[in-house]
């Protein structure tokens, strides 16, 4: 493709990833509203009758980022076997379109749709929770609320790198990028830990109390750390995930 970007043919490939996607997304809000529904609240107020309020923030974090995060992890669906792979390179569309349509689908998109079914499952479950446990108050979900808004941005920052694993995992993209992740934080925390052991246990050899947070050695790595997460993680996964995807033209 010599033209990275065209609005007209952008559009049809967004209509296009709609439709195929369409029935895949809506057995995922099903699943999740139903393990919300059962697990997340029923049985939970039953294993602890005390509980007197009731809220849906923590319900709605773990769904949206494990939701999403699977739904990301099937981007790219056509690369997954030999057979589809080059009908799915040929389609005439860019690499850049491709990735633009599948973040946006995947995280703009997923955010919306399910904030929106999330917000009217909420009123059901509260209205069912009240009939079922009247003595327990069921709070209202604010999907404008800080704790909402928290979750998108984790959201919005993680997810790019289960669209990377998507563009170079041809199967099973979920378990094979967490079993990255997991090697990747082990060794991480190996190298952390050789590197700062002599600052971190230095308090101890003075008698002083020990408190990671006012060493200095130790909070330029955390604030190094927290930069990085937050402003370059993205960006850094979505230019792999072209990269990848460009490679796979290739």
């Amino acid at each position: 493709m010599h033209s990275y970007f065209d609005i007209s043919r952008f559009w049809l490939l967004m209509k296009l990833e709609l439709f195929k996607s369409r029935r895949g997304v809506a057995m995922a809000l099903v699943i999740i509203f139903g393990l919300s529904f059962f697990l997340g609240m029923i049985v939970d107020l039953a294993i602890e009758p005390l509980t007197t309020s009731f809220d849906h923030y923590e319900n709605y974090a773990f769904s949206l980022l494990i939701g999403g995060f699977i739904l990301s992890s099937l981007a790219f669906h056509g690369l997954r076997n030999t057979l589809t792979r080059y009908q799915y390179l040929m389609e005439p569309v860019s690499a850049f379109e491709r990735v633009l349509c599948m973040w946006l689908l995947s995280s703009l998109g997923w955010i919306f749709v399910f904030t929106l079914t999330f917000t009217f499952y909420t009123l059901f479950a509260n209205t069912v929770g009240q009939l079922l446990f009247s003595h327990v108050k069921f709070n209202a979900f604010n999907p404008f609320s800080d704790q909402a808004f928290v979750t998108m941005k984790y959201y919005i920052v993680c997810q790019g790198v289960f669209l990377a694993g998507a563009a170079y995992f041809r199967g099973y993209v979920f378990p094979k990028l967490l079993i990255l992740l997991i090697a990747i934080a082990f060794i991480a925390l190996i190298i952390t830990y050789s590197i700062m052991h002599d600052v971190m246990l230095a308090d101890y050899d003075t008698g002083e109390e020990c408190n990671l947070e006012t060493m200095p050695d130790v909070k330029t790595v955390w604030t190094g750390a927290k930069f990085f997460f937050w402003w370059l993680l993205a960006p850094i996964s979505w230019v792999l995930t072209y990269l990848g995807l460009k490679d796979q033209e290739v």
